[in-house]
C-alpha cells in the first residue's frame, strides 16, 4: 500500500469527504471472517458455530500523509446505521488498523508476548478511537490515553472513515508502532457490522500484513 506525500492541513485529510483524497490512491481489499477458532473462549466458538459473522466483504483503503500525521480512509458498504446504539444487546460499527510493533509480530494470532501488534480501533459510538495493543488472542489493553484522531461519515448506505495519528507520539516505546516519512513497514485492517452482532475477534478482516510504503 502506498502512503504519498500530499498537501493538506489536519482538517482536510480528516475529513472523508475531503478533495484532498481524490488524488491518493486506494486499493479494494477482501476481507474474511476471523476463524472461530481464533476466539479466546469455547463457549465463544460453540456459540457461533450456527451464527454468520464477518459481514463485509471488501473494504477501500487509502493512505497519506502530510509530514506530520499518517491517515488512513476506509470505506465500506453497511445498510444498517450502528452509529449510536439505543439497545443494551446493541453494539456499535467498528473499523480498525492494525500494525505490528515488531515486524514479525503474528497478525493470526495478534502478536505474542515478546512481538506485540497495534490497533487503531474506530467505533462509531466514541471518539477519539481506541488505542489497543495486544500480545496474542484475549490480551487486547485499551491504553488510557489516545494520540488518535477521526472522522467519520455515512452517505448512501457506505461509512467512510478517517483514522489518523501523529508520526511523533508521547507513548512509552514498546506501545508505538515506529511510523515516519521514509519508512516501510506492513498494516492490516478489520471492519465490524453491529447490526450482525460483530464484537471483540468477531468481524471481517484482511488476513495477510500488507506492505505499507511511506513517501519521504
Amino acid at each position: 500500500m502506498k502512503c504519498p506525500r500530499v498537501t493538506g492541513t489536519s482538517s482536510e485529510l480528516l475529513d472523508p469527504a475531503s478533495p484532498v483524497w481524490q488524488s491518493v490512491p486506494s486499493e479494494t481489499l477482501n476481507l474474511t471472517a476471523t476463524p472461530l477458532v481464533m476466539q479466546p473462549s469455547e463457549y465463544i466458538q460453540n456459540k457461533w458455530q450456527s451464527l454468520g459473522h464477518g459481514a463485509t466483504p471488501q473494504v477501500t483503503v487509502a493512505s497519506a500523509h502530510n509530514g506530520q500525521e499518517i491517515y488512513f480512509r476506509l470505506e465500506w458498504e453497511d445498510a444498517t446505521d450502528d452509529g449510536n446504539p439505543d439497545d443494551l444487546a446493541a453494539f456499535p460499527d467498528q473499523a480498525g488498523v492494525m500494525m505490528p510493533i515488531k515486524e514479525d509480530a503474528t497478525l493470526m494470532e495478534m502478536g505474542t508476548a515478546d512481538q506485540p501488534v497495534n490497533m487503531w480501533l474506530w467505533r462509531a459510538d466514541v471518539d477519539p478511537p481506541y488505542y489497543v495493543t495486544a500480545t496474542g488472542r484475549g490480551t487486547s489493553k485499551r491504553h488510557r490515553e489516545s494520540p488518535l484522531a477521526a472522522k467519520a461519515a455515512r452517505d448512501g448506505g457506505r461509512w467512510r472513515v478517517v483514522i489518523s495519528r501523529p508520526f511523533h507520539v508521547s507513548l512509552a516505546a514498546e506501545d508505538i508502532v515506529p511510523l515516519a516519512p521514509g519508512m516501510e513497514h506492513k498494516c492490516s485492517f478489520a471492519v465490524w457490522q453491529g447490526s450482525a452482532q460483530e464484537r471483540g475477534g468477531l468481524k471481517a478482516y484482511q488476513q495477510r500484513w500488507l506492505p505499507l510504503e511511506i513517501a519521504s
